[in-house]
């Protein structure tokens, strides 16, 4: 199979979160045997001086701008479109300064990508049988439906919603130049409170839309959303589908000594944080911007869980709005509570998880699950509340009646996401921890052998693609 991949970001060199699962589908892909052509800007800030050849100069056919086109020299089918009037700035999406958090213009700068990444396909005779698109560059669903559209028809195109907060908005002025269907521009297609929505419009004409999870894809269907995107997503309902992402395993491993790994690990974190050195449980939670609930829900349930015999570590930084209240609470505490910086860091976060026994988390709008993924593979449990029509993706509820014997359990997971029933999952947890070894190390087990890698991910995607021949 022919793919044609366009992502916003520079997946084969960026180590942002979108670059790096784009980065991991694509490699997966080339392993399935496919052949992909992957095109991401050339962000000359962050390039340097890569080696990175001229594949040609071009003119694409949606403003008539002339680009460049280059071969990566670590992997010849990762093309770069060269722009720099669009591309050449301090940052990605906007240069962060107070008031501007995105650059105004980024309807044009992500559109022009999209389309100096088909016409690219055209001048080098590449005819995909399907083209997989992430983000902003969804917006080529719409130039195929319109001055592309003798060369590519026919071809599907799969759009991956990461995010669905991340949207952008521009006057209808510009639909022509985007290369917008003008009848489009509707309450039923991508108009958005008089304006054009970027997001909308990606959704409206891909053929598939794949969100990175079920239980995201089921909460996005299940929650009052911003601007009646709930109700936009309910009618296109019949594209809507969910993959699974996966994780790099060979970063998120533990070795078959996981009692004496993790116990390395524990005494490290407990050390490195001034937490007193014992037998009790060690539970971790990561507050990042999707953990809103989590938070209300540890701060409900905090004076509870100090009076447990169990240790709390929190990620969370110190823009976050519950970071001053946690910080007191740790001031009196701090043998049983520590808080820790957010990282980006795969190295921080795996020593992080590999030093948990458990791992809190309760909310629903995390896209991809990777969290658990990852507290899963370093033997940490989640506890959780129910995510879709099952727990997990690919977990059990632990059932306090069940004894060792055919337990398939990895995780505590509460029929619903409130303090009274999450609670009494730390207290089962904490409970088998304490009193019954053998039972606990049955389901480290089962969670550290559990596998989604992004293999999986690719063949699903491989699978889907394949479906959507018109």
């Amino acid at each position: 199979m022919k793919i044609v991949v366009i992502c916003s970001e520079n997946y084969a060199e960026s180590d942002s979160p979108l670059a790096r699962a784009v980065s991991s589908i694509v490699s997966a892909y080339r392993r399935w045997g496919a052949r992909v052509l992957g095109f991401s800007p050339y962000f000359s800030r962050f390039s340097g001086n890569n080696g990175s050849v001229v594949e040609g100069k071009f003119i694409e056919k949606l403003g008539n701008r002339e680009y460049s086109s280059l071969r990566s020299a670590s992997c010849r089918d990762d093309l770069f479109i060269q722009y720099e009037d669009y591309f050449g700035r301090t940052g990605i999406y906007g240069n962060g300064n107070p008031g501007e958090r995105t650059y105004n213009d980024n309807h044009l700068r992500f559109s022009f990508l999209a389309s100096a990444a088909l016409n690219s396909c055209m001048e080098m005779g590449f005819k995909p049988d399907a083209i997989h698109v992430h983000e902003w560059g969804g917006i080529a669903g719409a130039l195929l439906k319109t001055i592309y559209k003798d060369y590519f028809a026919g071809i599907p195109v799969v759009l991956t919603t990461h995010n669905i907060g991340y949207d952008y908005y521009c006057s209808p002025d510009y639909i022509a130049s985007i290369g917008l269907p003008p009848e489009g521009f509707d309450i039923d297609g991508y108009e958005f409170w008089g304006k054009v929505s970027m997001l909308k419009a990606a959704i409206l004409y891909s053929d598939k839309v794949v969100f990175t999870s079920s239980s995201y894809l089921s909460y996005l269907l299940s929650t009052d959303l911003q601007g009646g995107m709930r109700g936009f997503l309910e009618s296109q309902r019949a594209k809507l589908s969910s993959i699974q992402s996966g994780i790099e395993y060979a970063s998120w491993n533990i070795p078959k000594d996981a009692e004496a790994f993790k116990k390395q690990k524990k005494d490290a974190l407990r050390a490195e944080l001034g937490l007193e050195a014992g037998s009790s449980l060690l539970m971790y939670s990561h507050l990042d911007s999707y953990s809103g609930s989590t938070a209300q829900i540890i701060s409900t349930i905090l004076a509870n869980l100090l009076n447990m015999d169990l240790q709390l570590v929190i990620g969370i930084s110190e823009n976050n709005s519950n970071f001053p209240y946690f910080a007191a609470i740790q001031e009196k505490h701090r043998n049983k509570m520590a808080l820790l910086p957010l990282s980006e860091s795969e190295e921080s976060l795996h020593q992080r998880l590999s030093a948990a026994d458990v791992f809190l988390e309760t909310d629903s709008s995390e896209p991809s699950l990777s969290l658990f993924l990852k507290a899963s593979a370093t033997g940490t449990l989640p506890i959780s509340s129910r995510r879709s029509q099952k727990p997990f993706l690919y977990s059990v509820p632990y059932e306090s009646s069940l004894g060792n014997a055919g337990m398939e359990g990895n995780s505590f997971v509460a029929m619903a996401s409130s303090p009274d029933l999450i609670l009494e999952q730390v207290r089962i947890a904490e409970s088998v921890f304490r009193e019954n070894k053998s039972l606990w190390s049955k389901l480290v087990s089962n969670a550290s052998s559990v596998r989604i890698s992004w293999d999986d991910t690719a063949k699903n995607y491989l699978l889907l693609l394949g479906s959507t021949g018109l």
